[in-house]
């Protein structure tokens, strides 16, 4: 192994860890809400927006290409994952699990494939590869975790879609943004010290042209996502009701004292179930009623903190028995006793009449 990783580490690279685990911390709440819009576009609950399961996984590979030390992948992905957690991903600790395990893949691999002073194709390939797996070990982790009873079958196929979107988005792109960032002088690139600086800082740009609008856009998305779509830190056991009503208002279960009901539900979903339980909270019709609906509403929107939302129609909701808003552990999660799985809203922030 190279003895650059066996060095002691320095303030630069604790300082390079933090920033590069805060920035992939916060930008994956916002890739994990571009997930679930995916999700919903193809009308799944889970499992297609592993397509840009990479870009979680690109900040470690990168950090770890820049701090050669061994256990920098580890450590960045831990941190990555609270960061993560408290800018508002909806899986909790769970998610610090999935970025640790990550990390630690990333530091196997590069403790194969050596740092970037040996950078030639052969050594990034072993760089692209484990950053599949980390990618892809997401899926796994998950599963253990949510979609037990989830078919083997399927899960092969989201993991392999994580795989090669880890080899892609996380490894691939790692390392270009790593040549780049050596052609432009921000960094002493290893893997440039024997290339001749031919290209002047206008070439540079235009070759890399495509990675910089892509970053750019997933910098401005995370910031419209985090100021516009995401309730991060509001109090998850209350929600917006808005809309077409003519009292807006906050719901709090405790405002609503002897309202409860209690109703024995199943989920069902196309690859989750949940057997029959019983669950109490408040009837959304209830709440509904509360803010006063406009006579002309047809709909109601209801959105979960990551920005998922569904849609259902209001008429069926008002007269439903078997919709309501239960407390859980992670907040507010709506009970549709009598849809379909996926249609149970998990983390609920907002019930939008229009």
């Amino acid at each position: 192994m190279n003895s650059v990783q066996n060095s002691s580490i320095t303030t630069k690279d604790i300082v390079t860890i933090a920033i590069l685990s805060s920035l992939g911390g916060a930008l994956s709440t916002f890739v994990g809400y571009l997930g679930n819009l995916i999700n919903l576009a193809l009308g799944i609950p889970f499992g297609a927006g592993q397509f840009m399961a990479g870009l979680h996984v690109f900040w470690i590979v990168l950090m770890r290409i820049l701090v050669t030390k061994t256990g920098s992948g580890t450590a960045g992905g831990l941190l990555k994952g609270f960061v993560e957690m408290s800018t508002g991903s909806t899986h909790g600790l769970v998610i610090v699990i999935v970025s640790l395990i990550q990390g630690l893949i990333v530091d196997i691999g590069a403790a194969i494939a050596g740092d970037a002073a040996n950078a030639e194709i052969p050594s990034r390939l072993v760089w692209w590869i484990c950053a599949g797996i980390a990618s892809g070990s997401n899926v796994l982790v998950f599963q253990l975790f949510y979609f037990t009873g989830a078919p083997i079958l399927y899960i092969l196929v989201i993991t392999l879609l994580a795989f090669c979107s880890g080899v892609i988005f996380a490894g691939y792109f790692a390392w270009e943004t790593y040549d780049f960032l050596g052609d432009a002088g921000v960094i002493h690139s290893k893997s440039k010290e024997d290339t001749p600086h031919t290209h002047s800082k206008r070439d540079i740009v235009y070759r890399n042209l495509p990675a910089l609008v892509f970053l750019a856009l997933l910098t401005v998305g995370s910031l419209y996502y985090t100021t516009t779509v995401a309730r991060n830190f509001s109090d998850p056991y209350t929600c917006d009701v808005q809309g077409l009503v003519d009292q807006p208002y906050i719901y709090r279960q405790a405002d609503f004292p002897g309202q409860e009901v209690t109703i024995e539900a199943e989920l069902i979903g196309a690859y989750t179930h949940l057997p029959p339980a019983n669950y109490t909270g408040i009837l959304v019709s209830t709440i509904i009623q509360h803010a006063s609906p406009n006579p002309d509403a047809n709909n109601l929107r209801v959105r979960a903190r990551d920005g998922y939302t569904v849609t259902f129609d209001l008429d069926d909701v008002m007269s439903d028995a078997r919709f309501l808003l239960a407390e859980s552990d992670d907040g507010l999660w709506l009970i549709a006793g009598n849809y379909d799985g996926s249609l149970w809203v998990r983390q609920v922030t907002i019930l939008e009449v229009y």
